[in-house]
């Protein structure tokens, strides 16, 4: 009867485990709950970038659209304005790439998002998403300079506009750690210091979303 009893106790669970399962399954609830959240969190954050979108006074960075495949272009700040214009040794924009620059075009229209000034990198598959999108460009050069391109995004937008910079993903993740699929954007805030940050990113569905019917 005694060795039965120890069997018992020794297979029983002890109070202190039971606190434990029960400690283990609090937090696992309380993490379902936060993963939740994070989730509307993040279409709010859709929302909210597009409506300040909308009021105006803000930088956005763009990636150009989707590209060509091949080797790397040999350019940089310091080619020539015919080294950039010659498209025929560049990667550039498939039929798909320039669906999406026209497509992001129209739902800005649609969503009457404000535009005050568009700048370029000077390649063509950058230039070409900005024209398409949004119907002309100034082409920099500096764009390939991440000092310029800092200053550029830190720069407060003017009230009641928004001002688009239309690069590659390059800069934008080395500058903030952030990489950007093709014709995405980001929502940038200067930090009063020369820094920047993503505030909000915005794919080419969230804008489609965006411009239905009900979805405000």
């Amino acid at each position: 009867m005694r060795s039965t009893s120890i069997w018992v106790r020794r297979c029983l669970p002890r109070t202190w485990q039971i606190a434990l399962l029960r400690s283990i399954a609090g937090i696992a609830g309380v993490l379902a709950l936060a993963c939740a959240a994070m989730a509307i969190d993040e279409e709010l954050d859709e929302a909210q970038a597009i409506r300040a979108l909308q009021e105006g006074g803000h930088i956005v960075y763009l990636r150009h659209a989707a590209r060509s495949g091949g080797p790397r272009e040999n350019l940089d700040r310091w080619s020539s304005a015919a080294q950039f214009a010659d498209c025929s040794h560049q990667r550039n924009l498939t039929p798909e790439g320039q669906d999406q620059a026209r497509q992001l075009g129209d739902f800005w229209r649609r969503l009457h998002i404000p535009v005050e000034r568009v700048i370029a990198s000077a390649q063509c598959r950058t230039r070409d998403t900005a024209i398409l999108a949004f119907g002309a460009a100034e082409t920099d050069p500096r764009l390939f300079d991440l000092d310029f391109v800092r200053r550029l995004l830190a720069e407060p937008a003017p009230a009641g506009k928004n001002r688009i910079v239309v690069g590659s993903d390059a800069q934008l993740r080395e500058l903030t750690g952030v990489e950007l699929g093709y014709a995405e954007a980001a929502l940038v805030k200067g930090d009063g210091k020369g820094g920047i940050s993503v505030v909000a990113r915005l794919e080419l569905d969230d804008w489609a979303d965006a411009a239905e019917p009900g979805w405000w």
